[in-house]
């Protein structure tokens, strides 16, 4: 029963990963740029609740003033185009994107 549910999770996590990989990574490959990102959101949202809302929003409808990028990176490629996802696939998205890049689960 238990090895069951172990190979579960594992089927769940490696699919989300791979949806990760495809709606996300496919873009930014490198993922560098996913710690930084997280970094400036969390220096300007602080709380888990504010920096998954602050990325949805972004998200949903980019706009410079909503950017948390510097204005050289911003002039250099440009704002991101609204994303085509769903907005539950988006929220499972931005949910793993927080659950692998925040910085707090790195100090503990």
């Amino acid at each position: 029963m238990v090895k069951i549910f172990l190979i579960s999770i594992v089927f769940i996590s490696t699919l989300y990963s791979n949806e990760f990989g495809t709606n996300c990574l496919s873009c930014h490959k490198q993922e560098f740029k996913f710690k930084m990102f997280m970094k400036k959101y969390t220096i300007k949202y602080s709380s888990e609740k504010r920096i998954k809302k602050a990325i949805f929003d972004y998200l949903k409808n980019p706009t410079y003033k909503s950017s948390v990028l510097p204005f050289g990176y911003l002039r250099r490629f440009g704002i991101k185009e609204k994303s085509s996802l769903s907005d539950k696939d988006l929220i499972d998205m931005i949910d793993i994107y927080y659950d692998k890049y925040n910085i707090k689960s790195k100090i503990y």
